[in-house]
């Protein structure tokens, strides 16, 4: 009981940080945004680390540790909050449920974990979800929402990356300790980047002159809330489940991203974004009871 609220729980602070992150990147640029949030977490990380070991997360062998940061927050985070600037909220939580068929195969390839005949039926009528989406999107809204959706499903490629290093990891090293070294990781490869960009494009140039104070605030909760919390508890989960199985738990993104978006922005997803919702959604939670044939 306790791993299916741990997995409510990742699913609520990421399905919502995607919504907050679309309403700050209103007055905030993606590529300030993004470095807020991420020293936001290491920081917050960086405290409960140190008053649960009275040790600081910064050191080299931290930074050894933490070599899964460089897919995901940093390239899968760098992608996608470009991508959310192109298209909506609700889009960019669904498109990110991809990473359900995405992780069991490669699962089934890299950690040797059983590809059954129920994992892929379920995975498949989510991916079947995702294309009703993407194939709606592009119709309304053309180019340039599609670029958002590719570069929100590139991010997701970099998700899959992560998720196979950390669950060889998370046997061994403590989930906090190992959280914070990712998001660690993933902030110093963000700067070195986003400094390479800015030299590139001035208009990637990372500034925070102008950001108002409830803007800060909305930055730096989501920062905490996408990042550090939402980390955090999907590495507990992912310490005693199969990275499959957690995959699944990860489609019920959707749920609270999708009402998040319709509560906060005012989206009003189309009939087939819907259906296409329904479907991840529907399969995650068949998933979820039918353990056993897995």
């Amino acid at each position: 009981m306790i791993y299916v609220f741990l997995a409510l729980s990742y699913a609520f602070c990421w399905g919502v940080g995607v919504t907050l992150t679309k309403i700050a990147l209103a007055e905030i640029s993606a590529t300030t945004l993004l470095l807020i949030q991420l020293t936001s977490s290491v920081l917050f990380l960086a405290i409960l680390c140190y008053w649960q070991s009275r040790q600081l997360p910064f050191s080299i062998t931290h930074l050894k540790q933490g070599v899964a940061g460089i897919f995901e927050p940093a390239l899968s985070y760098m992608l996608g909050i470009f991508g959310v600037q192109m298209t909506t909220a609700s889009n960019a939580t669904l498109i990110g449920s991809s990473e359900v068929i995405l992780t069991l195969i490669c699962a089934a390839i890299f950690l040797r974990e059983p590809l059954t005949r129920t994992k892929l039926s379920l995975a498949s009528i989510s991916f079947i979800g995702v294309i009703l989406l993407l194939l709606e999107d592009t119709q309304d809204t053309g180019q340039t929402s599609l670029l958002g959706n590719l570069l929100v499903l590139l991010g997701t490629i970099f998700a899959v990356f992560y998720v196979l290093c950390s669950k060889q990891q998370i046997a061994s090293i403590d989930p906090l300790q190992l959280t914070a070294s990712q998001q660690w990781v993933g902030l110093l490869v963000t700067v070195v980047c986003f400094g390479l960009l800015s030299t590139l494009n001035p208009l990637y140039e990372v500034s925070a002159v102008g950001i108002s104070p409830p803007f800060w605030v909305l930055a730096i909760a989501s920062g905490i809330m996408q990042y550090a919390l939402a980390f955090l508890l999907y590495l507990i989960s992912l310490r005693r489940l199969l990275a499959s199985q957690a995959a699944f738990y990860i489609a019920l993104i959707p749920v609270f991203g999708v009402a998040s978006a319709v509560v906060l922005l005012g989206e009003q997803p189309s009939l087939a974004q819907w259906m296409g919702g329904l479907l991840v959604i529907g399969s995650s939670y068949c998933a979820s009871r039918w353990q056993a044939e897995f």
